[in-house]
């Protein structure tokens, strides 16, 4: 498990920004989300907040990415 911190550089670099990129596809593939549409830009921006609170292992950014779009589904089907 990761050590959670909060970037104080605020900077992602290329390789950072490949890996947030595959997760976020992934998940939009899964989820059926097209790329443009408010999910998408939701989930982009939950994307690159783990990261800046220090979460930079892929499988557990999706993993973390998961948990929180199967609650947003169920609290809006409530």
């Amino acid at each position: 498990m990761a050590v959670l911190h909060t970037s104080t550089s605020g900077i992602a670099y290329p390789g950072d920004m490949e890996t947030l990129k595959r997760v976020y596809d992934l998940l939009c593939s899964e989820r059926g989300l097209c790329q443009r549409s408010p999910a998408a830009e939701d989930l982009a921006r939950a994307t690159m907040s783990l990261f800046a609170q220090g979460v930079f292992d892929e499988d557990e950014i999706a993993e973390t990415l998961r948990l929180y779009l199967d609650r947003k589904t169920v609290a809006l089907a409530a």
